[in-house]
């Protein structure tokens, strides 16, 4: 390139330079806002909601059965609950699960309705129906719009009475069961739930379970002699909920239901004995080679859910193991690390009052863990006596959410269910609230001494034993607790030490 080559570029280059932009004064910034106050600490619970519990109104078919109705007219949905009290206690030996297997397949059509016409007819309808039955009611749930309550009952009605127990829902069905039954030895929460029922009940009640052996010996002749005999109106009770009146649905309901006589048996339903507190706790080892976390769990019967400090103990254990920020899932899981989540429970049955806790744990930390749960149940009782604050958070806990469980019909239909089945007193759910309030930390605390004793409950520890059996068994020994092995399915395989 030439010199007068370039000075040319460099005079073209000056032309097209572009101008600076202009200066544009910045804004004024609009003034700070006053600093809000520093919340130093957490806001209060809210004041209580008031809350008036629906009224059950009370009257008969004329064979006898109960009818409960509460009132919703909120939307127009009717929920039917007919339940048979303490009919699954019945199975005979050989034959355990008859009254689960008899229910599951009264779902798959009755009168003159095969499986598949039997669930259109319900489509059709926009009506769901299922009966379902385990260790002790039967109890069938119908769910409608108002304006279909009436053939919406019809199915009810040929539900209960009417099933078809096919053969051919039964290949069906016993071989889906055998499935589920087979795959729960692969299971360690389900291995520890049913091993522990064997270990408290034995051969009575929740240890009756439903196996291969049993399964085989069950036959549709068995089912339909079984819902003969124990669906009757003596064992029956029927609770409504919903956009529907006590004057409008009980001519319904003796329509359909009121004709039904009582069958042949006289007899009396199986009681349940609750089992005896042991002397010492025990620790059930099941062993699950390879496993790379095991499975807690303790329980043991406390009472009964009608003594006086049912609800002080309630309380007491929502702070100890019922909820988040108990003080086992707090000590467990977020300051140890040990495990997503354990809790504990107070609940009841026909047996009683039962406590229970547990704790899916990493393998390696299960002995730890274990200590660190009896620490924590001895703790309301000793050195970490229960405070106002988790009676306080209790009673929120439980009463706070309350009313709107109330909103869905079908929970108080159950809580009505539960006092008629467990002759629950009659202020039961009315009471609730006055008697979660009016317990304090010397009550809750004395409820859970008298009534949660760590060296009284049963333990099922389900885990590889080849890497924790030695450290469980010594860890148990110095508690002067019993130690035995048994298999997945609940038999003994080393006696008690």
């Amino acid at each position: 390139m030439t010199p007068r080559s370039s000075l040319l570029l460099l005079l073209l280059a000056a032309c097209h330079h572009e101008a600076p932009p202009p200066v544009v004064a910045e804004p004024t910034p609009p003034p700070a806002p006053a600093l809000l106050p520093t919340r130093t600490a957490a806001p209060g619970p809210a004041a209580a909601r008031a809350f008036t519990l629906p009224e059950a109104k009370v009257g008969s078919l004329s064979n006898g059965v109960a009818v409960y109705v509460v009132e919703n007219h909120e939307v127009p949905l009717v929920t039917v609950r007919m339940s048979f009290r303490n009919v699954g206690l019945a199975d005979p030996v050989g034959k355990e699960g008859l009254a689960t297997m008899a229910a599951s397949l009264m779902n798959q059509g009755a009168g003159d309705l095969d499986a598949e016409a039997w669930d259109k007819a319900l489509r059709t309808l926009g009506t769901s129906l299922y009966i379902g039955a385990g260790y002790e009611n039967a109890t069938a749930e119908l769910s409608s719009l108002h304006r279909n309550l009436g053939p919406s009952l019809d199915r009810l009605r040929d539900l209960v009475l009417k099933p078809r127990f096919d053969k051919k829902e039964w290949a069906l069905l016993s071989k889906r069961t055998m499935d589920a039954v087979i795959a729960r030895r692969s299971d360690p929460t389900a291995t520890a739930n049913w091993v522990l029922d064997k270990v408290v009940y034995g051969e009575a009640y929740k240890g009756r379970k439903l196996d291969e052996k049993s399964l085989m010996r069950i036959t549709p002749k068995d089912m339909r002699e079984w819902q003969q005999k124990f669906l009757i109106p003596q064992h029956a009770a029927i609770f409504v909920g919903g956009d529907v009146t006590l004057t409008e649905v009980l001519p319904m309901l003796e329509a359909r239901f009121g004709g039904w006589k009582a069958a042949s048996y006289s007899g009396k339903l199986p009681q349940v004995t609750p089992p005896a507190a042991p002397k010492a706790s025990s620790l059930t080892l099941v062993d699950k080679p390879g496993a790379t976390q095991s499975v807690i769990l303790g329980s043991g019967y406390v009472g009964k859910p009608s003594d006086p400090a049912y609800f002080a103990l309630t309380v007491a254990n929502f702070g100890v193991g019922g909820q988040f920020m108990s003080r086992i899932n707090l000590n467990l899981r977020e300051e140890k690390g040990y495990t997503y989540g354990a809790r504990s429970s107070v609940g009841y049955d026909l047996a009683g009052t039962q406590f229970q806790t547990s704790a899916p744990v990493f393998a390696d930390k299960t002995v730890p863990a274990l200590v660190e749960l009896v620490k924590e149940l001895r703790g309301p009782a000793s050195d970490r006596p229960v405070t106002d604050t988790e009676v306080k958070n209790a009673q929120g806990g439980l009463l706070m959410a309350r009313p709107l469980k109330f909103e869905q019909p079908g929970y108080l239909l159950g809580q009505l269910e539960n006092v008629w089945t467990y002759a629950l007193p009659a202020d039961w759910i009315t009471s609730y609230e006055t008697r979660v309030r009016a317990v304090d930390p010397v009550t809750a605390g004395a409820a859970w001494s008298t009534s949660v004793h760590p060296d009284q409950l049963r333990f099922v520890i389900v885990g590889d034993l080849q890497k924790l059996g030695p450290a469980l068994t010594e860890q148990a020994k110095t508690w002067g607790w019993t130690v035995e092995t048994r298999d997945v399915d609940g038999k003994l395989v080393a006696a008690e030490k």
